[in-house]
């Protein structure tokens, strides 16, 4: 069962410069970045008191938030979902007819998973059960 956005994924060409237009423009900090997605993106969190804003840039031209940027150019590249039981959120959705992009692994909030977008209304989802 869904419990709440966990955060908003959105896609930069430059995590320098998107972090500091969050502490610029609307005075919010952000975490110091770390490299997730097997080494292919850059993160760093925005710390909301109901969602997360979490930056992301690629790190070389593979992976796929350089598709992203690539195809569409930045904005939002997915919706996070928080979840108690990911593994189970999963079989139930794959029993719906809903395929799910690889299984369940670490990520930077803990064990999440992606949901391919032609079964989500053309947006990318990613569940995670945090920590």
């Amino acid at each position: 069962m869904i419990k709440a956005i966990s955060h908003l994924g959105v896609a930069v060409k430059n995590l320098k410069e998107a972090r500091e237009f969050y502490r610029s423009v609307f005075g919010l900090e952000s975490s110091e970045p770390i490299i997730g997605g097997g080494g292919t993106v850059r993160v760093s969190m925005v710390e909301l008191e109901n969602v997360t804003v979490e930056l992301l840039e690629p790190v070389g031209s593979a992976g796929p938030i350089n598709k992203f940027l690539e195809k569409r150019g930045e904005g939002i590249q997915h919706v996070c979902y928080e979840v108690d039981d990911i593994n189970a959120e999963i079989g139930s959705l794959k029993a719906k007819g809903i395929e799910a992009l690889g299984e369940p692994a670490p990520g930077a909030e803990g064990l999440s998973a992606f949901l391919h977008p032609k079964g989500t209304h053309g947006v990318l989802v990613e569940l995670v059960q945090k920590e």
